[in-house]
This record gives structure tokens, C-alpha cells and sequence, in this order.
């Protein structure tokens, strides 16, 4: 690192929290409860490719969080040939989110890297998910514990990277930005929203789709290696 941070800030979903893994297991959960025999691994190779371009217009600003939950589920099931009433839709999709906040699977290595950190950082969290459903998954995941303050974005009113959500998180914390670092998966929302922002960053890339010069920020593959960086 450049300079020793004072003050470390994760990304949760795709950084700690297996998203992926997660969101699998409370849509096989809906599909059962609301009797959608479709067999999984169709619905899911629909889903996630609707999913993350719903997503990136909900964080370009092009929809709105209700129209997140219906679009992306209402997309998916058309194209299974199931025809739901938007108001069914929007129930189904709640009802997701309350099986998304039971998730509990982390990344490999998450709880001895974060108990390695907190003993030397004060530890912070930066999400870009719903506000209902951060807390609820952080609660439920044992992660409480190590986060001496969560900002979810939406309390911004903008989600990462708009400097706001950075501001507001440092904010939070009490801290400054060149005494603070950033890890996460997005190369724009959190990389580069913290640089931006006057942080210092890490890539946190499992999958090595980025090939992120060393010269803007260092990037691991596996969370464990935190500990060697910092």
C-alpha cells in the first residue's frame, strides 16, 4: 500500500457476501413456494444476464428500485412463459427479498480475514443494495460485529461511485479520505469511486476478468490475501 490506512471500508455484496450463491438458493426457495416448476438451472441462466443489466441501469439512474424488483423477475418468467399480473410480480419479488436476507454464505476466507483486520482497523461497510435488506443480511450473516458503520447508499440518495456515498460514508466513520481504503469487486463502483473520492482501493477480482494495472490499485483474488497487503 502507498500509505498505512487508518480506516478500512468493504463492499458487501460479491466482496463478503456470495451474492451469487445466496440469491440461487432464496429463488429456488420463491420457485417452490409459489409452485413454478421450471427446473433451476434454466431459470437461473435467464435470470443473471437480465439481472445485471437491470442493475446497471438501476445504478446509471434509469430505474427505480420498484422497477428493479418487477423488471428483472417479470423479464425472466415471460421468457420461462409464465404471464403474472405486475402486482403478483412485485409480491414474489418481495417475498425473494426476504429469502435473499436469510443468506448466510460468505467468500472463502471472509470471517479469518475480517477477524485478522479488526483487530487493527476500525472496520466499515459501503453498500449499493436495498436498505431493507443490508442490515438484515449483515445481521443474519454474523457480520454485525465487525462493522463499526454500515452506509447503504440509498441514505444518500445516489448510489457508488457519486462521490456523495463516499463523503457520506467518511463522514460516518470519522475519518478523512487519505487515511482510508476501499475494497471491492466493482472496478467502477468501488475502485475507482474511491479513488475519486481521494481513497486508496484494493480489487478484490475471484475470477480474474480485470486486468487492473498495479499502478492504480493492487488487486487480490482471494480475501485471505488481505492480510499480506495490510
Amino acid at each position: 500500500m502507498q500509505n498505512k490506512p487508518e480506516h478500512i471500508f468493504f463492499d458487501l455484496d460479491h466482496t463478503i457476501w456470495d451474492f451469487e450463491t445466496n440469491s440461487d438458493e432464496a429463488y429456488k426457495k420463491l420457485l417452490a413456494e409459489e409452485n413454478i416448476e421450471v427446473p433451476f438451472e434454466k431459470f437461473a441462466e435467464i435470470y443473471h444476464p437480465i439481472n445485471r443489466k437491470v442493475w446497471e441501469n438501476y445504478s446509471a439512474g434509469l430505474y427505480t428500485k420498484e422497477q428493479v424488483k418487477i423488471i428483472r423477475l417479470k423479464a425472466t418468467l415471460d421468457q420461462l412463459g409464465f404471464n403474472f399480473p405486475a402486482d403478483e410480480i412485485l409480491r414474489m419479488a418481495d417475498r425473494y427479498l426476504d429469502f435473499l436476507a436469510e443468506g448466510t454464505v460468505l467468500f472463502p476466507g471472509a470471517m479469518e480475514t475480517l477477524n485478522y483486520l479488526v483487530e487493527k482497523y476500525p472496520l466499515h461497510l459501503i453498500t449499493n443494495g436495498f436498505f431493507e435488506v443490508q442490515y438484515r443480511k449483515i445481521e443474519n450473516s454474523g457480520l454485525s460485529p465487525y462493522f463499526q458503520t454500515v452506509t447503504v447508499s440509498e441514505e444518500t440518495g445516489e448510489l457508488k461511485p457519486h462521490p456523495v456515498v463516499y463523503r457520506h460514508a467518511l463522514e460516518k466513520a470519522g475519518t478523512v479520505p487519505h487515511k482510508s481504503l476501499m475494497i471491492g469487486d466493482s472496478l467502477k463502483s468501488d475502485v475507482l469511486g474511491a479513488i475519486n473520492a481521494g481513497m486508496q482501493a484494493i480489487l478484490f477480482d475471484p475470477e480474474g476478468k480485470e486486468n487492473l494495472p498495479a499502478t492504480v490499485a493492487p488487486t487480490i483474488r482471494r480475501l485471505i490475501e488481505l492480510k499480506n497487503l495490510l
